[in-house]
């Protein structure tokens, strides 16, 4: 069967190594039309051929979740499991970035973790582009971006991957040496070789550097245009050039340049009219109680005004009410409604 993978192989974290591959990703490869009649009876020379046709790396896309052909390779090379000697020539060669991209994928699933850092960190330095086939979109990315994804993130092209140790554990127990192109990078005094910095700086930055022509020249252009732009003060978007500049070339003499007349007359007009607006608030706040005043509460003598009469005076002038059922009372009603008084 198609599907089964070679007896004979030696099994990975102890078991099959298609169980790499989550089992929806599997049974999807199995049902796709290009692993039935394109990869049914290959060879690890055949999958090299397959390999050199690849137009894309990714994982799933579409709505059904469709695999890319560079999963299915990816597959057919865990039943295989080729030599490791071929899967290093696959990495090493320079004439087909896909399968230089599929090597590197496979080792990264297959590989022990010192092996893969010796294999998988001089890719750093490859910035040729290729494109990436995600779920809804298309994607430009370069070699050294795709490389990073395998060494730091856990999920590359839909697939989890093995957990990884870091570079400095594997240092500490002795599985890693430090690397002659590290020691290059601090006994460098020139420090204008792009290459030797390629494993410590972030892809981007790394880009940005070669186009330059070298860590010299970038940082020249990054510093002056950052003294132009902020005065002197450090950004996000410079911090990493800033700090290799001070660690190769010494502090940075950060100035600011005066300030003009017109400027400080600026300023002085602008605090000069802070001030009004402050006193003006204050003012408002002050007549606030003679512009709202019947929304506050008011003393007894706030409230008594001064040409108020006596109480006295007051109930003298009061005049008495009737009292209910008499006859004054009835002629009362009566007269406002327009009749005549009782007799």
């Amino acid at each position: 069967m198609a599907n089964l993978t070679d007896p004979l192989i030696r099994a990975i974290q102890g078991s099959d190594p298609q169980n790499v591959m989550e089992y929806i990703v599997r049974q999807k490869i199995y049902d796709t039309r290009y692993w039935k009649e394109e990869c049914f009876g290959l060879s690890a020379a055949d999958v090299l051929e397959k390999a050199a046709e690849l137009k894309c790396v990714g994982g799933s896309y579409g709505a059904n979740a469709r695999p890319t052909k560079f999963l299915c390779l990816t597959l057919k090379l865990l039943q295989l499991q080729p030599d490791l000697e071929l899967i290093e020539q696959f990495i090493t060669q320079d004439h087909f970035k896909y399968l230089k991209a599929l090597g590197a994928f496979y080792l990264r699933l297959t590989g022990r973790p010192q092996h893969i850092y010796q294999q998988l960190e001089p890719l750093y330095e490859n910035y040729c582009k290729i494109r990436y086939r995600d779920v809804n979109e298309w994607r430009l990315l370069h070699m050294d971006e795709f490389i990073d994804t395998l060494l730091t993130k856990n999920h590359a092209c839909g697939i989890a991957m093995p957990r990884l140790p870091r570079r400095q554990l594997l240092q500490q127990e002795g599985y890693l040496d430090d690397s002659e192109d590290e020691q290059d990078n601090y006994n460098d005094d020139d420090g204008n070789n792009p290459e030797k910095f390629g494993r410590r700086l972030s892809p981007a930055l790394r880009k940005k550097v070669h186009e330059a022509g070298g860590i010299r020249e970038y940082l020249k252009q990054r510093v002056d245009e950052e003294l132009k732009t902020t005065n002197g003060k450090d950004s996000a978007g410079n911090g990493q050039a800033v700090a290799l500049w001070k660690r190769y070339y010494g502090d940075v003499d950060w100035h600011t340049e005066p300030k003009n007349k017109s400027e400080e007359n600026e300023d002085t007009i602008e605090e000069s009219n802070n001030n009004n607006n402050n006193n003006k608030n204050k003012k408002r706040k002050k007549d606030g109680s003679s512009q709202y005043g019947s929304l506050f509460k008011k003393s007894k003598k706030q409230q008594e005004p001064k040409d108020a009469p006596a109480v006295s005076e007051v109930n003298l002038n009061v005049k008495k009410q009737p009292e209910e059922g008499s006859d004054e009372f009835w002629n009362e009603q009566r007269a406002l409604l327009g009749l005549k008084p009782l007799k």
